[in-house]
């Protein structure tokens, strides 16, 4: 089963991607509240997340600095991130140098998460 990690530090959007995308989709969804717990909880499983959905605004580390980091990091490098942010521009500029992220504006409607998060999902095994 494909595994998600969500960083998103508000408790009400963390459930509603969650209940989303586990109620229509073959996923597990994982959630931290910060950045800063984003690479602790990717260095604790046992296999790399499939995708990992970012917001940019988040206490501690910010969903930017945490893309920089996975991106800067070997193990990590080939792990796809989805920003799903009220800050769209700030993720593009952010993502444009590695052109290897989605962005995906707040608010969000549920179906149009579900189908963006299944395609990198798609992508992602096809590379594999």
């Amino acid at each position: 089963m494909k595994r998600v990690l969500v960083a998103e530090d508000d408790p009400d959007t963390a459930t509603a991607i969650k209940e989303a995308l586990e109620e229509h989709l073959p996923i597990t969804v994982d959630h931290v509240t910060n950045g800063a717990l984003v690479l602790d909880h990717i260095s604790a499983l046992e296999t790399d997340p499939d995708l990992v959905i970012l917001d940019v605004s988040m206490p501690g580390l910010n969903g930017i600095d945490v893309f920089d980091l996975l991106r800067a990091s070997a193990s990590f490098i080939h792990v796809p991130v989805l920003f799903l942010t009220a800050t769209p521009d700030r993720a593009e500029q952010a993502s444009a140098r590695f052109g290897t992220s989605s962005v995906m504006a707040k608010p969000f409607d549920c179906d149009a998460l579900v189908r963006r998060v299944d395609d990198l999902l798609a992508r992602a095994t096809r590379v594999a």
